[in-house]
């Protein structure tokens, strides 16, 4: 079998944006957050997803874990938001704890961060 690679510098080898398909453009925010919200509901945990956001809060509406998507060491992270706290700016309210590549980390930690929530009510 022969297989022949184009020049470099052809048209075929470059991806050009506007010639894509709508259809075909991945948000890969959205699928990250899709993806998260499914494995904890695989845990039985309740989920709301805000795409505008891109957060997650997993478990009861009165107390959620929130993990919201945020740049981090140049990749996109999820990171850990805790409820609110009067003495405590919002920015210094959460860690990073995975990549997003990394959901089921991700997933992990949250299923156990609400754990902890719920034994301490």
């Amino acid at each position: 079998m022969t297989v022949e690679t184009p020049p470099a510098g052809s048209p075929s080898l470059r991806w050009e944006p506007a010639a894509a398909d709508p259809a075909d453009r991945v948000d890969p925010a959205g699928l990250a957050l899709r993806v998260l919200a499914a494995e904890l509901r695989s845990h039985g945990v309740e989920v709301r997803e805000d795409g505008d956001s891109g957060t997650v809060d997993a478990g009861p509406s009165a107390r959620p874990q929130r993990a919201l998507l945020r740049p981090h060491r140049g990749d996109l992270w999820w990171w850990m938001r805790w409820p609110a706290q009067v003495d405590v700016h919002p920015a210094l309210s959460g860690v990073p704890i995975s990549p997003a590549t990394r959901t089921s980390d991700a997933a992990r930690r949250i299923v156990g961060a609400l754990s902890m929530t719920v034994g301490d009510a």
